[in-house]
């Protein structure tokens, strides 16, 4: 493992996303630097955590944050750190990226009618990953954007239909 830098953001990022930490634990799975992975995910968590070891290693992996029913999961390859799994569904968020979370009810067109509502706002995507618990349930898609989501652009999406929360990554 070479850098690591980044760690403390995407730890950040989550505490946004999850500002209710009890019960929260972090799962080492790099075999290199445990101490500084996880001394950056507890500084940019901002509270104490439990935290354990995993005894194997994990390709690219680095560590695992659970925080009630979600899971984040946490990578690194050649370039950068980045959160590579969210739950269920794939992703890649770096530290700093812009975009947003759509947690809905899983339906047909849900991509055209996110994709559209960033597209009358002139936001280009750069990636997009969906995936459901299983067809008509819970359902979660994942856009990174080169642009910044507004809180007017977070209200247009909120109201597409079987929409349940939008959340922006800044």
């Amino acid at each position: 493992m070479t850098e690591i830098a980044g760690l403390r953001e995407l730890a950040g990022l989550i505490r946004r996303l999850e500002p209710e930490l009890s019960g929260a634990s972090i799962s080492i799975l790099a075999h290199e630097n445990r101490e500084e992975i996880t001394k950056q995910l507890l500084e940019g968590l901002g509270e104490r955590v439990s935290v354990q070891n995993s005894a194997g290693e994990y390709a690219n992996h680095l560590a695992v944050i659970r925080v009630g029913a979600n899971k984040y999961t946490i990578a690194q390859d050649w370039r950068e750190v980045y959160i590579s799994e969210i739950n269920y569904c794939f992703c890649r968020i770096h530290p700093g990226a812009h975009g947003l979370l759509v947690h809905h009810t899983d339906y047909p067109g849900v991509i055209y009618d996110v994709s559209r509502k960033l597209a009358d706002y002139e936001i280009n995507i750069s990636k997009m990953n969906v995936s459901r618990e299983q067809k008509g349930k819970n359902a979660l898609l994942i856009s990174v954007t080169d642009e910044e989501i507004t809180p007017t652009v977070v209200s247009a999406i909120e109201e597409l239909p079987q929409i349940n929360k939008v959340i922006s990554l800044q």
